[in-house]
């Protein structure tokens, strides 16, 4: 449009600002420049939001998906911790039955060990019956050798027919335990060496015996016995009776000569004289005593009286004696007043198990005075101190 046609006001404004244009005109060209450099950037950040929106929706489209592959995961483990519940059951199942099939075959072999422990027994024992008459006198044999019997004593000869040589299995079973080689064992009542026997052999050529049994018939038979199975260099044998001190008595001679004793007899019968000593006087003073043992129908404590030397030169000492509240009631004696003599030296009493050939605890006393009969090992040294021997 020509200036000709313009309003007058804007003919004068085109007038004024003419010679101005050359002075504005690169402050134009630069604002026109920003202006599409503004325009550029926006465009550029246009795309860059764009693209930005873009990425933050497949961010959260991969999150989504990433989010159902983790559950789809969870579910695949869920499914696997089932199987594995499933296997693990049926492994605890299959354990379980192998388990009790295993405990049933142990019960079986442990069966047939026991049987045939017992038949091995049986046959041993039936080997040894061997009972040979010899005139006024029987030869039995035993696991540790040959025994002259007394002809007249019936049953001490059924008895130890049937149980192979061995009158008290579990008793000999513990002297065996006790005795090392080389060891020096007493044993006062004697009778006919069933248990001077297995002490001499466990005892060994290094070893003494010294074994005391006052009756005439019986020590003259023992002596045979020890004759008999080559044991003279280790057993000596001391024909009187063990005392408080020395004497003479009356030996009351039952028709069981094991049940023969120097306290008041149950029924009248046949009597012989014999001699008494203390085992103080019969064993060397400074002999080491490994065990000492005593049985002669209640007559303990009197043995018992006449031992303090031996007592006090080894403290290590094991007794074993017999407690038998019958004789003990015929000597006069309580069982408490027996006992205490011999807990308050320092010894803990053990029962012997005659069927196991072990020993345990001994019961209260009261419990053992309703036993007929029962052996006690009595001891000063702990158990740990005598590693052979079985305890319950």
């Amino acid at each position: 449009m020509s200036d000709s046609n313009l309003p007058f006001t804007r003919r004068a404004a085109r007038r004024l600002l003419r010679p101005l244009r050359p002075l504005a005109l690169p402050f134009l060209n630069r604002l026109q420049l920003r202006m599409a450099h503004a325009v550029e950037h926006s465009g550029i950040l246009l795309r860059m939001e764009a693209e930005a929106r873009d990425r933050a929706d497949a961010a959260r489209l991969d999150a989504e998906a990433a989010r159902l592959d983790i559950e789809a995961l969870m579910q695949r483990i869920a499914v696997a911790q089932l199987g594995v519940d499933a296997i693990r059951l049926d492994m605890q199942q299959f354990a379980g039955a192998t388990k009790g099939a295993i405990d049933a075959i142990r019960q079986q072999l442990e069966q047939a060990l026991r049987a045939t422990g017992e038949l091995t027994t049986m046959a041993a024992r039936l080997v040894q019956r061997v009972a040979v008459p010899l005139g006024t006198e029987v030869m039995v044999r035993s696991p540790e050798g040959y025994l002259l019997l007394p002809a007249e004593d019936d049953r001490l000869i059924a008895h130890l027919i049937d149980s192979g040589g061995r009158l008290e299995p579990g008793t000999i079973t513990v002297i065996q335990a006790l005795i090392k080689p080389g060891d020096t064992v007493i044993d006062v009542g004697a009778h006919l060496g069933l248990t001077v026997l297995p002490a001499a052999r466990a005892a060994g050529p290094g070893g003494r015996v010294i074994a005391v049994e006052p009756g005439s018939r019986v020590a003259g038979l023992l002596r045979r016995n020890i004759a008999l199975n080559a044991l003279d260099e280790v057993v000596v044998v001391h024909g009187c009776a063990a005392g408080a001190s020395p004497g003479k008595a009356r030996l009351s001679i039952r028709p069981v000569l094991g049940e023969s004793s120097l306290i008041n007899p149950i029924t009248e019968g046949p009597t012989e004289e014999v001699l008494v000593q203390p085992l103080d006087a019969l064993v060397p003073p400074g002999t080491r005593i490994r065990l000492a043992k005593i049985d002669v129908e209640g007559y303990e404590l009197e043995v018992w009286r006449g031992m303090t030397r031996i007592v006090a030169d080894n403290p290590d000492l094991a007794l074993l004696l017999e407690f038998g509240p019958s004789h003990l009631q015929r000597a006069g004696i309580t069982p408490a007043e027996w006992m205490s003599s011999f807990v308050q030296a320092g010894f803990r009493i053990y029962e012997v198990e005659e069927m196991k050939g072990l020993v345990r605890p001994a019961r209260p006393l009261d419990a053992l005075q309703q036993m007929l009969s029962v052996n006690l090992l009595m001891l000063r040294a702990p158990l740990s101190e005598y590693p052979a021997l079985r305890t319950a």
